[in-house]
């Protein structure tokens, strides 16, 4: 028997060191499994404070958070991306003074991930970002590039400070920071991150002997253009002085300039603008604008002399899907439509509210939700001071779509809408 000892051993050597490199095995997988980060984390507020340069692997969480703080804009824009996706909020306080630069890995290479990085300057600092006054310090909302990985970050290679979407480069430009100083950065994974990432913080160290007031200081203010506005009747072709609105600007949420046909005002790229234009015996007129990044742009408004029968589509006030309230962001183009009566105390108008319907019958709910809209819009301007019997409102529900058949989210949009006829000069 003792001549089969050795293999007996043998056998059970092996299968320690199978049971032993399972267990290790699964100890491992358990380590570096991606830990969830909850919904607080997707918001400014609520940013996740790093106190060491490595964290993860973290699964982000699921949509924006409590707010959409980055909304609005436009694709291209190197300082922004559209809107906040799949985010999570980290902050760091810097160590020493150092050049900055950090990695970003996702654990699956396919994963597609872009950030913002803001330098934190105060109380206000989250507010501000959501209004659009913070203007982030370094960007990279490029296409995921799967031969390095999926990775992205900072670089002391790297030559841009804003990368933009579409193809370019993973890494933006290395970051000089003063020690105590606070930065946040912003991941967004817009198609939702399969196994997680991690984070990679880096500080090198300046070298000794540099004073602190000598190590530059890099500023980072909004880039300003400027935009023409220029009102002229349509008819005519010539210029007219109006009330002019312009909503977006970064200095304001609104700035008005009363009787005047043409005005300047700084604006900075790829941002959404409002303009808003009211004259006495003209139909109001609203237009957006996006500028992009010449250093001048020129936004002509033709205004139509008013007639009976005309309609305005009040497009910017806005409702939810099925819903009667109107949402908050369509205060300005309430208070548009009421200075717009003022200017013109004589006309009457009528409220006409439509439906985006999901059928071809007109059915008995599409015709209460359009009438119930129509009157939420009456009862503000009433409510604003407007007189009762210079309104009245009614809901076609899906007889006057736009779009009868829509394809896609912007002709359905175009399809639930109020709009505003004139029924008396």
């Amino acid at each position: 028997m003792a001549i089969f000892r050795p293999a007996i051993e043998d056998i059970f050597m092996r299968l320690f060191i199978l049971f032993f490199g399972f267990l290790v095995t699964n100890v491992l997988q358990a380590q570096t499994k991606p830990v969830q980060l909850t919904k607080t984390a997707s918001d400014c507020l609520g940013a996740l404070m790093i106190n060491d340069t490595i964290i993860g692997p973290v699964y982000s969480p699921k949509g924006f958070g409590n707010k959409l703080e980055i909304d609005g804009y436009e694709l291209g824009d190197p300082y922004f991306f559209e809107r906040e996706h799949n985010t999570v909020w980290y902050k760091f306080v810097v160590p020493y003074d150092a050049v900055f630069t950090f990695d970003l890995h996702p654990v699956i290479k396919d994963d597609d991930f872009d950030f913002l990085l803001f330098h934190y300057d105060g109380p206000n600092f989250c507010a501000e970002i959501a209004n659009g006054r913070k203007m982030p310090v370094r960007t990279n909302i490029s296409r995921k590039n799967t031969q390095l990985g999926g990775r992205t970050g900072l670089a002391e290679s790297a030559i841009d400070e804003y990368v933009p979407s579409g193809p370019g480069s993973s890494y933006s430009s290395a970051l000089t920071v003063r020690k105590g100083d606070t930065y946040y950065l912003l991941v967004d994974n817009p198609f939702r991150e399969n196994e997680g990432h991690s984070l990679f913080l880096r500080f090198k160290r300046l070298a000794s002997g540099v004073v602190v007031d000598e190590v530059p200081k890099e500023k980072y203010e909004m880039p300003l253009r400027k935009m023409r506005v220029t009102v002229k009747d349509k008819v005519s072709g010539e210029r007219i002085a109006s009330q002019i609105y312009i909503e977006g600007v970064a200095s304001a949420d609104q700035t008005r300039y009363a009787a005047l046909s043409q005005v300047e005002q700084e604006v900075v790229s790829y941002r959404t603008y409002t303009i808003n234009v009211i004259k006495q015996g003209y139909l109001l007129a609203s237009e957006i604008f996006i500028p992009k990044n010449d250093s001048l742009y020129e936004v002509e408004i033709l205004l139509k002399p008013i007639v009976l029968g005309d309609r305005i589509n009040l497009d910017n006030i806005k409702f939810d899907s099925d819903k009667t309230e109107i949402l908050p962001e369509s205060q300005s183009a309430l208070d548009q439509l009421k200075n717009f009566m003022e200017v013109n105390p004589g006309m009457h108008i009528e409220l006409q509210g439509h439906v985006n319907g999901e059928s071809k019958r007109n059915k008995k709910r599409y015709r209460k939700l359009s009438a119930a809209r129509a009157k939420a819009i009456y009862d503000k301007l009433v409510a604003a001071g407007v007189e009762k019997s210079r309104l009245k409102y009614v809901g076609y529900g899906n007889a006057r779509m736009i779009f009868p058949t829509p394809v896609n989210n912007r002709q359905a949009e175009a399809n639930r809408r109020v709009e505003a006829e004139v029924t008396r000069l």
